[in-house]
């Protein structure tokens, strides 16, 4: 199974690096925007992106099953499933801030094996198997040490109406934390900046919006593979599988458990 994971490896990576370069040709293209209701929108290249992501992993392992947020789902039997989300931050991208990703996760029998995110504007490919370190562009990379809130520096997304608002405050106040980002775009890069250290912790509270497999798995994994901790609203490990309308990433020293409690 190990050499069939490295295989799945390169070819997702393949596939990663097929749909970024999709978003890059187009970045400065007109675009064709669709509404699919009042929180999410589509446009002509998630589209694309999707057909050239989708294209790779199927010429490859074309008995596996797969679901993007894109194309749907495509059932079979094989116990190893493909979960895509072609151009994570649609609406990032459609306001040319380019922080933008194409995430790629493989699960067996719904455990999460693989996860590959690419950040194509920054040309950063994460990658993580189950069973190895989270790696960018082949380095190995690992979450911070920090333990002491005074010195963590956290990437906020959170609703204005969510209780989550009034315990960020709180915990501002009591531990005077150093610096919290607000910060909208790609799920997927919100997590990957805890990973590679660049951020201590991740909180997002949307219940109104909330993120899917195909946002979480891969991230969440490289997360985990970093060192780092990945949480829901009870405090729990995520189910990545699950619409989840909150999330906490952070690098398993901090005392951010208090945010969880509902």
């Amino acid at each position: 199974q190990q050499r069939l994971l490295e295989e799945c490896r390169d070819v997702a990576e393949e596939a990663a690096l097929a749909g970024g370069q999709v978003l890059l040709d187009h970045r400065y293209t007109p675009l064709e925007i669709e509404h699919k209701d009042r929180q999410e929108v589509v446009t002509n290249v998630d589209r694309l992106s999707d057909e050239a992501i989708c294209g790779v992993l199927r010429r490859a392992f074309p008995r596996h099953a797969m679901v993007s947020e894109e194309s749907g789902s495509q059932e079979s039997a094989s116990p190893y499933r493909w979960i895509v989300d072609p151009l994570d931050g649609t609406e990032s991208y459609i306001r040319g801030l380019h922080f933008s990703s194409v995430t790629i996760a493989l699960t067996h029998e719904n455990e999460t094996v693989l996860g590959v995110v690419y950040h194509p504007f920054h040309d950063e490919l994460y990658t993580a198997l189950a069973d190895g370190p989270a790696t960018v562009n082949g380095h190995p990379v690992q979450v911070t040490s920090e333990v002491d809130l005074s010195q963590a520096r956290l990437i906020l997304d959170y609703s204005p109406r969510d209780d989550l608002r009034r315990q960020l405050n709180d915990l501002e106040w009591d531990r005077g934390i150093k610096q919290m980002m607000r910060f909208g775009g790609s799920f997927a890069l919100n997590m990957c900046q805890v990973a590679k250290g660049a951020a201590d912790g991740y909180v997002y509270g949307r219940m109104r919006n909330r993120v899917k497999s195909w946002d979480m798995a891969a991230a969440a994994l490289l997360v985990q593979r970093a060192g780092g901790c990945v949480l829901d609203r009870q405090g729990q490990p995520l189910n990545t599988l699950e619409p989840q309308g909150f999330v906490l990433c952070y690098n398993a020293k901090l005392a951010l458990e208090r945010l969880c409690c509902e």
